[in-house]
């Protein structure tokens, strides 16, 4: 008889948006400004932490803004949990865009605009990050974790081009289907990675608790 080929345990990454902020809520280009939650925001991490204190999360990563390492501090708590930061969660660098309301981005810039609306797959923002350099480092995030965490429940904070990037990882898909996803502040994404590949198993979910 054959003998039978161990499996680990499945890997489940837990995708978390930041709370909203003030900026979320005017529709504003964010990037890398280091707005934290509005008392919105703070609701929805409250809401969704307690939806997860009874999951067996055993470590929480966090990008290192603010927004997010405070999502990630509310959501740690019930599972006295120490915040593992770490740079390449963080949100896509925007340069020239940041602070700007999306109609300014589409007067000043119409073929970036419409590049990021249908395709973003090889954009690169002037004076900030391309969508290829955001999708190494995001994968690169997700490696490390998977290698530290394997066959556990973990908890990552960050921000909606990163786990649309994440998503289309998963799915074994480009860039291309960014448009085509909605990540909610707030929300809970579910990827689980085992031997047989990855299952993209919860989107986008912000159902109360």
């Amino acid at each position: 008889m054959a003998m039978s080929r161990n499996v680990d345990p499945d890997t489940a990454i837990l995708l978390v948006r930041h709370g909203q902020t003030s900026l979320n809520v005017t529709g504003h280009c964010m990037g890398r400004y280091d707005e934290d939650l509005d008392e919105v925001g703070h609701i929805q991490a409250h809401r969704l932490s307690a939806k997860l204190a009874a999951f067996p999360i055993t470590s929480v990563y966090t990008s290192p803004l603010r927004r997010a390492r405070t999502t990630a501090a509310i959501l740690a708590e019930p599972h006295k949990l120490e915040l593992n930061v770490l740079n390449d969660l963080v949100e896509l660098g925007v340069g020239d865009w940041e602070g700007l309301h999306p109609d300014e981005i589409r007067r000043g810039w119409p073929g970036l605009y419409r590049q990021l609306s249908t395709d973003p797959s090889g954009l690169t923002i002037p004076s900030g990050e391309s969508f290829p350099q955001a999708t190494e480092r995001a994968i690169r995030a997700l490696h490390l974790v998977l290698s530290a965490d394997r066959g556990k429940q973990v908890l990552m904070v960050t921000h909606e081009v990163i786990i649309k990037i994440l998503v289309a990882h998963a799915l074994g898909v480009s860039n291309s289907i960014y448009p085509r996803l909605e990540i909610g502040n707030g929300s809970l994404t579910v990827v689980k990675f085992s031997n047989n590949g990855c299952r993209l198993v919860t989107l986008n979910d912000t159902s109360l608790p």
